[in-house]
């Protein structure tokens, strides 16, 4: 009678435990709302240093709103796939540059580069993308009752999941630049120049894109490699919100127009004969010095950008998760 007593409450344990280990497929659908800020890091703006895809390149006066949809599904219990369609804008200005407290030598003549370069750009980014997240910290939603008479809880306060997510993104990008015609000093006679404002930056071909056979024509279409960290707090079985962080690494240096070296103006006229908005904004935006260094550090064939380094960026979001409703499945009790 003994071993008949213990038999069956092994196998009324194991059912219980078959039970709760399947209940996760129930809150496996989510649909994902988020809304933050972006952060680019490439050629204008950044660090004092040369451009580049580190942090060090990150700037704050440079933060623009990026908002994201997508959904969510769990394959299994630790891990889940998400899709999403995200939408933002992405900046970078080279007079954000700031030399505070000590710098080193290099670091100043970098500094007073940029800032003599006097380069600028805004963006749109439309992402379209999939990412896998594996959560090595989860907080299991067994129900109330179950809380109760198990004591089971998650880890950190107690409803609290982290996860990290690798994938790759689809991205389309316009980079612009803000003309101020005060500022300009190239061939158009002033009652000829465009107004002020802002200008796609791709179609006036600013590094001589098809002119140059060396040099074509960039695509506003490519390809990013998300990854980063999150965190989930659950507030009810329907709700939840959470942190993510994503770094993006892309395939394109042209994400702020800038890659290569500063080409003579005058091919402008030449390229763009007979129209003398397009030829004041090529010559404007191809380079808008402001002159602290001479004419020589904006010389046609010097540096413009850094070719070595593709352009990056950056969502930190705040995310909101709902749980799609399952039917329940045969068996499976209330909780």
């Amino acid at each position: 009678m003994k071993y008949i007593r213990f038999s069956l409450l092994l196998i009324f344990i194991l059912s219980i435990t078959d039970v709760y280990s399947q209940s996760w497929k129930r809150e496996r659908d989510h649909i994902v709302l988020g809304l933050g800020g972006t952060g680019f890091m490439g050629d204008l703006g950044g660090s004092t240093k040369e451009g580049s895809q580190y942090m060090r390149d990150y700037n704050f006066s440079s933060m623009r709103p990026v908002g994201l949809l997508g959904y969510r599904y769990f394959f299994i219990q630790d891990a889940a796939v998400r899709g999403h369609l995200a939408f933002g804008y992405i900046s970078g200005d080279d007079s954000h540059i700031k030399l505070d407290g000590p710098a080193s030598p290099d670091d100043v003549i970098a500094a007073h580069y940029r800032l003599n370069r006097n380069l600028n750009f805004r963006s749109p980014i439309l992402e379209l993308g999939v990412q896998a997240e594996y959560y090595f910290l989860r907080a299991y939603q067994m129900g109330a009752r179950y809380r109760r008479l198990t004591k089971a809880r998650g880890w950190f306060g107690y409803n609290f999941s982290a996860y990290a997510f690798l994938g790759i993104n689809g991205f389309y990008f316009n980079p612009q630049g803000k003309f101020e015609s005060a500022n300009y000093k190239g061939s158009v006679a002033a009652e000829d120049l465009p107004s002020d404002g802002w200008y796609s930056l791709r179609p006036l071909k600013t590094e001589g894109q098809d002119y140059f056979s060396t040099r074509s024509q960039y695509s506003p279409v490519s390809i990013s490699i998300p990854f980063g960290l999150g965190a989930i707090f659950v507030i009810n079985r329907q709700l939840s919100v959470g942190l993510e962080y994503g770094f993006r690494t892309t395939w394109t240096d042209y994400i702020d127009d800038v890659s290569r070296t500063y080409v003579d103006p005058a091919i402008y006229s030449e390229m763009y004969a007979g129209d003398p908005h397009k030829i004041a904004l090529a010559e404007y935006f191809s380079n808008p010095t402001i002159g602290i260094l001479g004419d020589n550090a904006t010389y046609p064939g010097q540096q413009r950008g850094n070719p070595h380094n593709t352009d990056a960026y950056m969502f930190t979001l705040i995310t909101v998760y709902y749980n799609v409703p399952q039917k329940r499945g045969p068996g499976l009790p209330r909780f």
